[in-house]
This record gives C-alpha cells, sequence and structure tokens, in this order.
C-alpha cells in the first residue's frame, strides 16, 4: 500500500480525500488541476490497490478512503520524514 502512496500526484489525491468525505473525479482533477484521464488512471490505482473505494450516483463515480485511518499514518511519515 506504501508503494502506491509513493506516487506524488496519488499521495495528493489521497491526502485531499482524507479532508473530504467523498468527491467526484471532477472534483479531484480539478482541485488538483490535473488532467481527467491522469486523475482517472491514479484513480483506478488507488482503487485496485485497496487504498480507495467507490460509489456511483447516476453518472457520477464518488471516491472515498477505504481506510479513514490512512491518513494519520501518512501524516505521521510526513511529521517524521519531512526533512529527508
Amino acid at each position: 500500500m506504501l508503494k502506491v502512496l509513493a506516487h506524488p500526484k496519488r499521495l495528493a489525491i489521497v491526502d485531499l480525500l482524507g479532508k473530504e468525505d467523498k468527491m467526484t473525479v471532477t472534483e479531484i482533477y480539478n482541485y488538483l488541476d490535473l488532467p481527467q484521464a491522469i486523475a482517472s488512471q491514479h484513480l483506478i490505482t488507488l482503487k485496485d490497490k485497496g487504498v480507495l473505494s467507490s460509489f456511483k450516483v447516476g453518472t457520477k463515480i464518488y471516491y472515498s478512503l477505504s481506510i479513514p485511518k490512512l491518513i494519520d499514518v501518512i501524516d505521521c511519515l510526513e511529521e517524521c520524514c519531512g526533512d529527508l
């Protein structure tokens, strides 16, 4: 799981979803200023590795953290290793 989070864009997505309960693909790529295709690729990777879960409402797909406590682990790593 940490290996998949090593990519800066995926880490940014997880960090964003740690602050929000759920977000659509459109909200994520607009907020992070990413091309839609790139954001979608990263979201699929994160979902396949069990980091994110998704659900569909109408035509929109919402993503959220599968393990909300994961953000605590990331915060701890950033605090401990931020100077490296």
